[in-house]
């Protein structure tokens, strides 16, 4: 998957990881069909489900369940 980020390698490290809809956050990278689409945006939904922002304006809404594949900026320590 291609990730273009804003993070510099210098200050973070770029991790795979599965989310879901209760771990997903901004920032994450979800892989679609080897494309890097980041979140900008999680809103609550009834029922335990999320609405995911992407920087490209599409969104998506996510059970709390459902596992996504994606890439997380850890900043260094």
């Amino acid at each position: 998957m291609y990730v273009e980020t804003a993070t510099s390698l210098m200050t973070h490290h770029h991790i795979r990881l599965q989310v879901t809809g209760e771990t997903v956050r901004p920032g994450d990278v979800i892989d679609f069909g080897g494309w890097g689409y980041t979140v900008v945006e999680v809103v609550d939904f009834s029922g335990g489900r999320k609405g995911l922002r992407f920087d490209t304006g599409e969104a998506l809404i996510v059970d709390s369940a459902d596992e996504l594949s994606a890439v997380r900026a850890i900043e260094r320590r």
